[in-house]
């Protein structure tokens, strides 16, 4: 497949690459959001908006918190992984997704487990993303923001476990 692809590009020319190019920015909302980024100045932006998406898939607007927000935020990052160009802003978002979803298990009071694990690991996939990009500095002072406001909320062990994974990554 990807023998024939290089093949079709060698065989078009300039304004035929071009008119290639423009289709498939016209055809793939996926394009357009990766060229928005690579383009622009800021990806603020565009992570504004994948922030809104992940906010969304928790705080439905319903009294009750969705029954797929863990998935469906799980997905709007996925679709971000896909357009970021910038590791810093994919960890920014992950941070924020365990953010928000501190948020939904205090205001939605849920004393779920899975949804507790779930938080849990998806801070400390958080925290290797950070860790393996060298950006464990970059990102301690919003993670130890997302520990205390966990620790003031936690009915499962006043935040330790969460504290502890912390400081594997950050240190005291």
């Amino acid at each position: 497949m990807k023998k024939d692809f290089l093949r079709l590009l060698k065989e078009l020319d300039e304004d035929e690459l071009r008119g290639e190019l423009k289709a498939l920015y016209e055809r793939f909302p996926v394009l357009r959001e990766y060229y928005k980024l690579e383009l622009s100045g800021s990806t603020k932006a565009v992570l504004d908006k994948y922030k809104k998406d992940v906010r969304k898939a928790f705080f439905t607007g319903r009294r009750r918190m969705g029954k797929r927000g863990r998935s469906n935020s799980a997905r709007v990052i996925k679709d971000f992984k896909e357009v970021s160009i910038h590791a810093k802003d994919l960890i920014e978002l992950n941070f924020y997704r365990v953010a928000v979803m501190i948020e939904a298990m205090e205001y939605y009071h849920v004393e779920n487990e899975p949804f507790y694990h779930s938080m849990l690991k998806s801070f400390e996939r958080s925290a290797e993303m950070a860790e393996k990009e060298l950006m464990l500095g970059t990102f301690r002072a919003m993670a130890d923001e997302i520990v205390s406001s966990f620790e003031a909320y936690d009915s499962y062990g006043n935040g330790c476990d969460l504290r502890r994974r912390f400081n594997d990554y950050f240190g005291e």
